[in-house]
């Protein structure tokens, strides 16, 4: 759920507002409201909503005030102005800050709601290019040690070659240590130092681009998955790709189209 706040100094127009839209219909919901600047300001701190509804003309501090103290901060929140004025400065103002809409009171239903998804939309595009940066980030780094292995000490090569060899089993340190006839503290310092990422990290990482493309197979359930790559206990598995790709594995037709 997107979580919404809505501050205005007449309590009316708020209420009327919170009353009168559908926000289950856009995954919203109203997580508080105020009736002035300062108050709002501080509320957005403590809540820190995806999307704010917000007058310009307050006490304390206006709308577009706070819009810019926000987004020094760069705080990502959407946000959409209420006015009863339509003065073209607060217009300049708010397409320069990046306001996703600029309402004019008195707000009609389906106008605030065609602001609503527009917003929605928006914070969805944002959350799928940040997870597509956050995988290719992954992605590229395990290429790139991939890649580099043959500048790598004999020592590491051998381990990154132990890693594609039994991807399909549970690797632990001492499994790798035990395999090189090497000391897990000594080991641990060379592949940390060679290719920048702990051993455990690394296995990880290859294990859940593994994850991934498995998954893609309509004819792989994600259990089956994580018992492939040598996962025994289901919600762990799920917790770590979950954690790598800022999704669900049952997700994975979702964000890899």
């Amino acid at each position: 759920m997107y979580s919404v706040v809505i501050v205005d100094d007449n309590k009316i127009a708020v209420t009327a507002i919170a009353r009168s839209t559908h926000w289950e219909n856009f995954q919203c919901e109203v997580t508080g409201v105020a009736y002035d600047g300062i108050a709002g300001l501080e509320l957005i701190h403590k809540e820190c909503p995806d999307i704010v509804i917000i007058d310009i003309q307050m006490p304390g501090f206006n709308g577009l005030d706070i819009i810019e103290k926000l987004n020094q901060q760069k705080q990502d929140t959407q946000f959409i102005i209420i006015s009863g004025y339509s003065h073209f400065e607060y217009a300049q103002k708010a397409i320069r800050y990046g306001v996703s809409d600029f309402l004019l009171k008195p707000i009609m239903t389906d106008e605030l709601e065609q602001a609503l998804k527009k917003a929605v939309d928006t914070l969805s595009r944002n959350k799928e290019r940040e997870e597509e940066e956050e995988t290719d980030s992954l992605e590229g780094k395990v290429q790139s040690i991939r890649s580099n292995r043959e500048e790598y000490s004999k020592l590491v090569f051998n381990a990154i070659d132990y890693v594609e060899r039994n991807i399909q089993r549970n690797i632990s340190l001492s499994d790798i240590c035990e395999e090189l006839l090497i000391s897990t503290s000594y080991f641990s310092k060379c592949f940390k130092k060679e290719t920048g990422v702990g051993f455990s990290n690394y296995v990880t990482m290859v294990k859940m681009i593994n994850a991934k493309i498995l998954l893609k197979n309509p004819q792989n359930r994600v259990n089956e998955v994580s018992r492939m790559l040598g996962y025994s206990d289901y919600s762990y598995f799920f917790q770590v790709f979950k954690k790598c790709f800022g999704f669900a594995p049952s997700d994975i037709k979702q964000y890899s189209k």
